[in-house]
C-alpha cells in the first residue's frame, strides 16, 4: 500500500489520518492477510514490462511517488493507477469511496471512508460522487490483478469501467 502524500497538507487532520491508516493497515495485515500470497514481483520486473502495459503504468506510479511495492498489498497501488486517484489523504478517501461503490466493502475500506467523513465533512458530497462513480463500474473486488500486469493499461481500465475493450 502506498504511503499517502502529506507534503501539501500538514495539518492535524492529515497527521492523525496518517497515524490511523498505519494502525489500520497493521491490524488488517495481521488479521486478514495471512492467506494472501504476495505477487513476488519487484519494481525492476515491472519496469521491464511493455511501455503501454498495466504493470509498467504501476512502475511509473511507484517511481513518481517514491513508493515500493508492499507484499500482499500490491493491488492497492494498482487501484490508484487503474482508477486515476492521487495519493493525498482526500484522494485516498475518494478512492475508497469509489471502491466501496464498486463492491469492495472490506473493513479498512469502510473505516477509511468513515474516518474521512468525520475529519473531512466538507468533502461529503465529493465523496458521495466518487461512491456513485464506483457504482457505475463492475464489481472487481475479487479479481486477480496480478494477471492484468501484462495487458495494456487501456484494456484493464476499460474492463473495470465495464466498457468494451
Amino acid at each position: 500500500m502506498a504511503a499517502m502524500d502529506f507534503s501539501a497538507e500538514n495539518g492535524w487532520r492529515e497527521r492523525l489520518m496518517r497515524w490511523l491508516v498505519q494502525i489500520l493497515h497493521d491490524l488488517y495485515r495481521c488479521a486478514n492477510y495471512r492467506h494472501v500470497t504476495a505477487w513476488d514481483v519487484t519494481l525492476e520486473d515491472l519496469q521491464q514490462l511493455p511501455a503501454a502495459s498495466t504493470g509498467r503504468a504501476l512502475a511509473v506510479f511507484l517511481q513518481q511517488h517514491g513508493f515500493a511495492l508492499m507484499p500482499k498489498f500490491e493491488s492497492h497501488d494498482l487501484f490508484h493507477v487503474l482508477l486515476g486517484y492521487g495519493v493525498t489523504v482526500v484522494d485516498e478517501v475518494r478512492m475508497q469511496c469509489c471502491l466501496a461503490g464498486s463492491g469492495r466493502r472490506t473493513a479498512p475500506t469502510l473505516v477509511v471512508i468513515a474516518v474521512g467523513l468525520v475529519f473531512y465533512p466538507e468533502y461529503g458530497r465529493d465523496f458521495w460522487r466518487h461512491y456513485q462513480r464506483g457504482k457505475s463500474m463492475v464489481n472487481f473486488a475479487g479479481w486477480d490483478f496480478k494477471v492484468m500486469l501484462l495487458e495494456p493499461i487501456a484494456v484493464s481500465q476499460a474492463r473495470i469501467h465495464n466498457q468494451d475493450s
